[in-house]
């Protein structure tokens, strides 16, 4: 019989967090946890009980599992200081949440028993992860959706830094409503984001950085916002034989910034670890997975890794 708790522990300040913890049938339980970490500032539900719905299938399959609320999010004490949600984003990206993340698996040791985890999470959860799994080699797996490989903040500029395939797809947005009189008046009324019409438009045109600006404008445009732990991190997993895999939304930008950021990079490094790290793709998905037939294949997609590794 699988037993659901409410549970409590501190973190290494001090700060009580609080959590559900999923336990399987004694005769179904593995010696390896699983870790469910909040996405942003959605806490241990995620957005339509995402989490929920993960923890009871992952629980079926013989895990343990904890989805916790990290300090200052949900019933979590602390006290988020940032002004803007960007900000905060930029601060998971770097690793915020990553001695909370140790600090769960520290209680899951003492209450349960366990020394193995895999960690799994959507967006913000699954960087933080990630960056948890760099420095702590009881963690044996990383199941991410729509990991994130750049930095976030309110003071950078976007706009400048788009994909290929986000230009192309906003390329397309904008052709279409040129049809709409709505758009037209919301671009005569200045509506409209202008700096990413522009970059769209120079980009297809081939036309270089405007030679107005000045030397240090000039630096900025070329500057890119890829998080520089992220690969760090990754090929210190992969290269330890640890297991990763990716699962990311066909129409969400972080798949497209995965590919042009990340894996194009390091195409040949990548190729040496093929037999430890995977992706895959939800076509058409959002990125919080809204429809439930996008749920159902990612859940899939869990399942089967989880059965083949673990």
């Amino acid at each position: 019989m699988t037993t659901i708790a409410p549970v409590r522990f501190p973190n290494k300040d001090g700060l009580m967090l609080y959590g559900i913890l999923h336990e399987p049938a004694a005769e179904t339980r593995k010696d390896i946890g699983i870790l469910l970490l909040s996405p942003g500032v959605k806490m241990r539900v995620a957005p339509h009980r995402l989490y929920n719905k993960w923890a009871e299938k992952f629980v079926q399959l013989g895990f343990t599992v904890f989805r916790f609320d990290f300090c200052g999010l949900g019933d979590a004490e602390g006290e988020i200081e940032e002004d803007f949600l960007a900000d905060l984003y930029g601060s998971i990206q770097i690793g915020r949440y990553v001695e909370d993340t140790r600090s769960a698996m520290q209680w899951l040791s003492s209450a349960c028993g366990l020394d193995r985890y895999i960690l799994a999470g959507l967006c913000g959860g699954a960087i933080t992860g990630l960056l948890t799994a760099k420095s702590d080699a009881r963690v044996e797996g990383l199941l991410g959706l729509g990991i994130p490989v750049i930095l976030d903040g309110s003071n950078l500029d976007k706009s400048k830094y788009l994909t290929e395939g986000q230009m192309d797809r906003l390329a397309g947005r904008y052709v279409r409503k040129l049809l709409n009189p709505v758009s037209w008046w919301q671009l005569l009324t200045f509506q409209s984001d202008y700096r990413v019409i522009w970059r769209i438009f120079k980009k297809k045109l081939n036309l270089n950085v405007d030679p107005a600006l000045s030397d240090g404008e000039k630096a900025c445009e070329q500057k890119d916002n890829t998080n520089p732990l992220f690969a760090r991190a990754f090929f210190e997993m992969v290269s330890s034989g640890r297991r990763i895999i990716f699962i990311f939304s066909g129409s969400d930008r972080l798949d497209w910034e995965y590919e042009e950021k990340f894996v194009q990079w390091n195409k040949d490094k990548l190729k040496q670890y093929d037999a430890h790290f995977e992706t895959a793709i939800i076509p058409d998905a959002n990125h919080i997975l809204s429809l439930p037939e996008w749920q159902e294949q990612m859940m899939d997609l869990s399942e089967h890794w989880l059965k083949k590794h673990f």
